[in-house]
């Protein structure tokens, strides 16, 4: 269970690095989101999103070789991410998530229920680690999780996608923000 944890989380890391490294559009559209996230400009430009991509790539290589230290840190660096698009979504800001490149779907309770998924995975996999280390799985269930856990990571980063052939509409303005002015 654990390395389909694992894969789950690696490969939503490893497409969102690669997403957002894939050129210099979305690169620049990036560091722009980064601004409107609330970073200071002074922080957000070109250093602060290539440290974002850098530490997806790092936290997505641990979880590969020394799964302890990757859960760590892809705890520390979705929990991060989390918080950001809760201040986001709470504030009313019509941001665009840029989890993934190019996506113009703005930041909502979906994003925050797709990382608190995430996390959970995460989670579950180290609890799994940990009551599972002396018990060994046949290969052929460990190739399966992984293979399985790859293409939940590969779902994952498609939630908009899927939410939108669900029937799920995009929001257009976030809830709070809608809660507020109604209130007025």
């Amino acid at each position: 269970m654990d390395i389909g944890c694992r894969w789950v989380v690696v490969v939503v890391l490893a497409l969102a690095a690669l997403s957002k490294a894939w050129g210099r559009r979305p690169f620049e559209d990036f560091i722009q989101t980064l601004g409107l996230f609330g970073f200071p400009r002074s922080w957000a430009g070109a250093p602060l999103a290539a440290g974002v991509i850098a530490a997806e790539v790092l936290s997505a290589l641990l979880l590969l070789v020394a799964p302890r230290e990757g859960t760590v840190a892809a705890l520390v660096l979705l929990g991060g991410f989390t918080v950001g698009l809760a201040r986001v979504w709470r504030r009313g800001d019509a941001v665009s998530c840029r989890c993934f490149g190019a996506s113009n779907t703005p930041v909502g309770a979906a994003h925050l229920v797709r990382n608190g998924l995430l996390l959970s995975v995460l989670v579950t996999g180290g609890l799994a680690r940990q009551a599972g280390a002396a018990v060994p799985s046949p290969e052929w269930m460990t190739v399966l999780a992984g293979v399985f856990g790859a293409l939940a990571g590969v779902l994952v980063t498609r939630w908009d996608d899927l939410l939108f052939l669900l029937g799920t509409p995009p929001p257009a303005v976030s809830a709070p923000a809608a809660l507020k002015k109604s209130r007025h």
